[in-house]
């Protein structure tokens, strides 16, 4: 906690150094007989050429700032317009295989109908195929009986 009572101790002062390079005393308490404040009749000398090239560097520097960022943001809305082009040509991209991946499996969902259609087709031939050996076996006996009949009259 600062003491405000102690006005001797080194401490109760506080050292701000100016533009100029002068030191300038600040009480630590409100009251203190020995600063005037602002003294309106002390000239200080300050040199105007090296506050001109201060001044001077600093603007350039702001200009290079300024300038630094309106290329980086430049650059950012090429890279943001390179990105969305590109977006869209992925999405094209993937829109078209999306639409061939849909046309193969409606394909072969089509290919498996006529797949289970032409199974269906062969077992009703083997089956008709199955009758008509039967028939024909049939037909070859009586065939063979009545050859044995012509034979025998």
């Amino acid at each position: 906690m600062v003491s405000w009572s102690d006005e001797t101790s080194e401490d109760s002062v506080l050292n701000i150094s100016t533009s100029c390079d002068g030191i300038t005393k600040l009480p630590a308490t409100m009251h203190d007989p020995n600063l005037n404040g602002t003294d309106a009749d002390v000239n200080v000398l300050c040199e105007h050429d090296s506050m001109e090239k201060a001044l001077a560097k600093l603007w350039d520097m702001y200009e290079e700032t300024k300038s630094a960022r309106t290329n980086d943001n430049l650059e950012s809305s090429f890279a943001i317009h390179n990105l969305t082009e590109e977006k869209k040509k992925l999405q094209e991209n993937y829109d078209s295989l999306y639409a061939d991946v849909n046309a193969l499996l409606n394909a072969q969902q089509e290919r498996g109908v006529e797949l289970t259609n032409q199974k269906e087709q062969k077992q009703y031939l083997e089956v008709k195929i199955a009758e008509l050996e039967t028939v024909v076996g049939n037909l070859k006996a009586e065939l063979s009986k009545k050859e044995e009949e012509k034979k025998k009259l």
